[in-house]
């Protein structure tokens, strides 16, 4: 591992343009699929993506029966569920407002390390982080909605429950450090594509749904660009300049999915989003001061730090 130079810089910015780029896509799946549909089928892609990689580096899988029991919970509670929540949680918010309430990802992951683990416990800092990043959640989901539970405040907490589940896996994934990366990426996808793909064709039938191009077109980049190649250059990235400096993503992908909803889908963040992306933003710089060695995972995939 070497310290990051331009090639690494240019590297973040772009995995944070592919997972940033992903609220968009969502929103334009759900316009003519169901969430179901549009989470199996990324899901189901990005696994395909993964099997061709670890063919192609020859990597190996998870050994022993912790890590495969790890990778079935990461599959479940790092994919199948949140890739559902947010895609049904995109059917009535905007994808700006999905990528901001994402962020709160590390923010969770610090409560839930200090009651499961013995290393990453509460500090003045990390409570200071807590702290702004619940203003910055009610402010973004608006006081006035939080009176009452009308309204899009269902679809926006299905959004928060989907964080919580990556803040839940981040902290199972640390099983599976010793792992090979693309091997255990690529078996956690494939759990969590059996999971979801049975249920999706079982509930909602695609073959009996109207066609889109569009629709269509947007899952498949879904499943091959922000799930399936940004796991193997997240791998790359933590193999070249660590988890610590990829971790950089967690200021970039919220601000990236504002932009490119602005680009894509025509969405005016209102002033109040913003205020709350850049609260949102400084909790979590004051979460992790004088930590920045012990950055935690990021949103929508795991960090695994053995090389194949």
């Amino acid at each position: 591992m070497t310290r990051p130079g331009l090639l690494d810089y240019f590297l973040l910015i772009l995995l944070a343009l592919m997972w940033g780029s992903s609220f968009a896509f969502i929103k334009l799946g759900v316009h003519a699929y169901s969430p179901l549909i549009v989470a199996a089928g990324r899901i189901t892609l990005g696994a395909v993506v993964l099997w061709l990689i670890v063919l192609l580096r020859q990597s190996g899988l998870p050994r022993g029966k912790t890590a495969w029991v790890s990778a079935f919970l990461c599959g479940i509670l790092g994919n199948a569920v949140p890739f559902f929540l947010i895609s049904m949680g995109e059917t009535r918010i905007n994808a700006g407002l999905a990528a901001i309430l994402m962020s709160v990802v590390p923010l969770t992951t610090v409560v839930l390390g200090h009651f499961v683990t013995r290393d990453e416990k509460l500090t003045p800092g990390k409570v200071a982080g807590l702290v702004l990043g619940t203003c910055g959640v009610i402010v973004l989901v608006g006081p006035e909605t939080l009176s009452g539970l009308g309204g899009d405040l269902p679809y926006q907490l299905a959004v928060l429950m989907a964080a919580i589940c990556y803040a839940v896996s981040s902290l199972i994934a640390r099983n599976l450090r010793d792992q090979p990366r693309a091997g255990s990426a690529a078996v956690i996808l494939t759990f969590a594509s059996l999971s979801i793909a049975p249920v999706a064709l079982l509930v909602d039938q695609p073959w009996a749904m109207a066609w889109s191009a569009q629709g269509a077109l947007a899952i498949i980049y879904l499943g091959l660009v922000p799930t399936g190649l940004a796991m193997f250059l997240l791998l790359l990235m933590v193999a070249r300049a660590g988890a610590g400096f990829v971790a950089f993503n967690n200021y970039l992908v919220p601000a990236v999915g504002v932009v490119v909803s602005l680009v894509v889908l025509g969405e005016i963040p209102a002033p109040s989003t913003l205020l709350a992306m850049v609260i949102i933003l400084a909790g979590i710089a004051a979460a992790n001061i004088r930590f920045g060695g012990r950055k935690n995972a990021l949103p929508i995939v795991h960090v695994m730090t053995k090389k194949d």
